[in-house]
């Protein structure tokens, strides 16, 4: 595996490739090698070289870091200046700082509601043609132009390799605690009653066949305002309420599942998430009022045996969501465990074909003809 120190070394590896028409697989930390695939991945290049602080201004709450540094060393550089990145993305807190802003990984119980795209100023990415380009910048307010930012945002590295990224930080509030607790009602009453009355609480209802819907919350401010709000959390029907160390439980994800991401609006919380329970019936939901969006997570070998097929059951909860009252329509997309390629719209093609018309970036796998693509 080519592992480059630099910008600079990796420009080189890629208009190499992109000469030799040879398809790159870029990774960090090797965390998310399983998602947003299958891509082709006979020459990977790591980006765990490009790690570490490279600019740290505490009295602005703004830090730039290599896209190697891992989460865990984010927290640890931040948090002697009371200071953290807000979210805490799904995945390990090994997984580095690149993979999550390329992924857009949702993340539970991020404070204030805040997703990863909020929080990055800035990026440095080499291209598939072998520039190294900066995009965003070190301050918070520096839109001029298209917001390119965000379009790297949640590509998966296919539009180009990230190599620095610049964060908007927070300080860390005088209470910050995880609380967990479960549902008094069945989901079908709870539900409405946690969109219409959750404010301002982050929130995250778990379910697990056979298990008691579970309520997790982030209690933070001062001691006043994690008081009320843990009273807020009792008077919505979340009982035997106790402190856990973090949300990890949350977070971490196995290899060998699939993940969907399902949204839809917040008003049809109670007949979305019942569908997705009928469709997916083994799987671990994870819903979030604030967004009206759901995290499935389902055993890929379970998926793989006598069950239906994910794109069966990814109907049936469209299907069903509509049937039990549902007013709006349902998105899905695979984030993790995907067996068939993607297929670009004619967007998401000019995109390619300008910044990287070799297709030598995390390219998908059974698309590429004899020939190049967008050659």
């Amino acid at each position: 595996m080519q592992s480059p120190e630099n910008a600079a070394a990796l420009a080189d590896i890629v208009r190499h490739a992109a000469a030799h028409d040879t398809p790159l697989r870029l990774a960090g930390s090797g965390t998310w090698q399983h998602a947003g695939g299958p891509f082709v991945s006979d020459s990977p290049v790591s980006l765990a070289a490009l790690r570490g602080v490279i600019a740290y201004e505490p009295g602005d709450l703004v830090i730039t870091v290599g896209a190697g540094t891992t989460l865990s060393d984010l927290d640890a550089a931040t948090r002697p200046h009371g200071q953290m990145l807000a979210v805490h993305p799904y995945g390990s807190p090994h997984g580095t700082i690149g993979a999550c802003v390329a992924t857009a990984s949702p993340a539970p119980l991020a404070l204030g509601d805040l997703a990863t795209r909020d929080l990055v100023l800035g990026l440095d990415v080499v291209t598939g043609t072998g520039e190294v380009t900066r995009v965003g910048g070190r301050v918070v307010k520096n839109v001029a132009g298209f917001d390119l930012v965000r379009l790297h945002i949640g590509a998966w590295g296919t539009l180009g390799a990230i190599t620095e990224v610049t964060l908007r930080l927070h300080a860390i509030p005088q209470v910050d605690a995880i609380m967990v607790g479960t549902l008094e009602q069945d989901i079908a009453h709870a539900l409405p009653a946690l969109v219409a009355n959750r404010a301002p609480l982050p929130m995250i209802v778990r379910l697990r066949p056979n298990r008691p819907a579970e309520v997790w919350a982030r209690v933070s401010g001062n001691t006043q305002r994690a008081a009320a709000l843990t009273d807020r959390l009792a008077a919505l029907g979340v009982t035997a309420l106790s402190h856990v160390a973090n949300a990890d439980a949350l977070r971490e994800t196995p290899s060998n599942a699939v993940v969907l991401r399902a949204r839809t609006a917040v008003s049809d919380a109670a007949p979305f998430v019942l569908a997705a329970q009928r469709a997916f019936p083994d799987a671990e939901l994870l819903y979030d009022p604030a967004k009206g969006s759901l995290r499935i997570v389902h055993s890929l070998a379970q998926l793989d045996g006598t069950g239906a097929p994910l794109d069966a059951r990814i109907a049936q909860l469209m299907t069903t969501a509509a049937t039990n009252g549902a007013q709006h329509a349902v998105s899905v997309v695979v984030d993790q465990g995907r067996t068939t390629p993607h297929t670009r719209n004619a967007i998401e093609q000019g995109l390619k074909r300008a910044m990287d018309p070799r297709d030598v970036m995390n390219r998908y796998e059974g698309v590429h003809a004899s020939e190049p693509q967008h050659a």
